[in-house]
């Protein structure tokens, strides 16, 4: 007899062919609700995978997790906090064969963005990110991004404001830049880590703050990962990528494991007319190949840059502390990322001809930066609050 597993891929194989089978009898305008409702149903598969999967540790776990506790103090101190290691590490384990359970239905049933559109203009300021070559303007271990188009400004996430201050790092930058909230037409929250939102107390909340209290919005459209309230405010949850302006869509949720909790990430994928598609992501939890396999699935265009927050934090620098190795990458806290990781996606990219590259300083380590630099060499872009990224079509430049 098949184990329960295999009953349950066989279950959603049955779903997926018996929705084929009946498509074409289905009118186009309800279309969109059968798909919605299978992808409801897939997940709550991919649910009772995970949970079918044994959630009990092996003798070689639970001597890995030991040693841990045994000989990391940090780890040891660090742990406890978001519960009893032994839960944590069996959540962690339920929750990989979850979400890889999800990507794979997704990456099945997503299919190209028609109508995309292409802007031939692109600019790129980080108004908060890791390092700062003017000493006017703040940085801090934060991403907030403005981006304008030819139809658009759109403002991805808001920072960090560690000090809770008013007006935030990221008001004052703005300031400083020239840059007015009036001018933004969209939000954008790639995910609701306190470093995107405007401090950890506004994550709690499932809400985000551009400074100490939440201001008056105006007449702006805000697209989250998840849930998200703001006053007066109805945020957009889109679950699956969805375009947001000429030229420009999210690409949609991804789930991202990691031994202490759990995240749901979006990113924003710009079409520069001439260039191709520039994905610009605040953390890359979700990995940078699983960035490039979205994009590549739902976009006819070639990704042309990956631009933004990538976690790669393999040594100790500035504010990138030791623990950031497992805390936020997925990895297993004896099993962290390292330098040849962080070579293999260099690698990665440069097979699948990704021309542009820039790594955020809020997340990566100075090593990782360096990779990617030297591997990209003018064809690296160093992000920098205040720097101006410009991409356009090619006979303008």
């Amino acid at each position: 007899m098949c184990p329960h597993g295999c009953l349950t891929r066989c279950l959603i194989n049955t779903i997926f062919n018996g929705v084929l089978s009946i498509a074409p009898k289905i009118k186009f305008t309800h279309m969109k609700k059968y798909l919605n409702i299978l992808a409801g149903i897939l997940l709550s598969c991919a649910f009772v995978m995970a949970q079918e999967t044994s959630t009990n540790l092996t003798k070689e776990e639970l001597a890995d997790l030991d040693h841990m506790l045994a000989t990391d103090p940090l780890f040891a101190q660090l742990a406890p906090q978001f519960g009893d290691p032994v839960t944590l590490y069996e959540n962690f384990k339920i929750d990989l064969v979850r979400s890889d359970s999800i990507w794979d239905a997704d990456q099945h049933r997503l299919g190209v963005i028609r109508n995309l559109g292409v802007t031939e203009k692109f600019e790129m300021i980080p108004l908060i990110d890791g390092i700062s070559q003017d000493t006017g303007l703040a940085a801090e271990p934060g991403v907030s991004y403005l981006i304008r188009t030819d139809d658009a400004t759109i403002l991805f996430d808001v920072g960090l404001n560690v000090q809770g201050s008013d007006p935030s790092p990221l008001l004052r930058n703005m300031k400083k830049l020239g840059v007015s909230m009036d001018e933004i037409d969209i939000i954008v929250i790639s995910h609701n880590h306190g470093d995107h939102v405007g401090g950890q107390g506004w994550a709690l909340q499932h809400t985000f703050s551009v400074t100490n209290h939440q201001i008056d919005l105006g007449n702006k459209t805000i697209y989250v990962p998840e849930p998200m309230t703001y006053p007066d405010q109805e945020p957009v949850y889109s679950y699956d990528p969805v375009k947001i302006a000429k030229g420009v869509a999210t690409i949609g949720v991804i789930h991202c494991p990691m031994f202490v909790s759990h995240v749901q990430e979006q990113a924003i994928a710009v079409n520069v007319k001439d260039r191709g598609i520039v994905v610009i992501s605040g953390c890359g939890h979700q990995t940078i190949e699983k960035l490039v396999a979205r994009s590549e699935k739902i976009f006819d265009e070639p990704i042309y840059g990956l631009i933004g927050g990538f976690h790669l934090p393999v040594t100790v620098s500035r504010h990138i502390q030791r623990y950031y190795g497992w805390m936020v990458t997925g990895k297993l806290p004896w099993a962290t990322l390292t330098k040849d990781d962080v070579e293999q996606y260099v690698a990665l990219l440069q097979d699948h001809d990704i021309e542009v590259v820039g790594v955020s300083g809020h997340d990566s380590c100075d090593w990782s930066m360096e990779a990617f630099r030297k591997a990209y060499q003018d064809h690296y872009i160093d992000l920098f609050v205040g720097g101006h990224i410009t991409l356009g079509p090619m006979a303008s430049q």
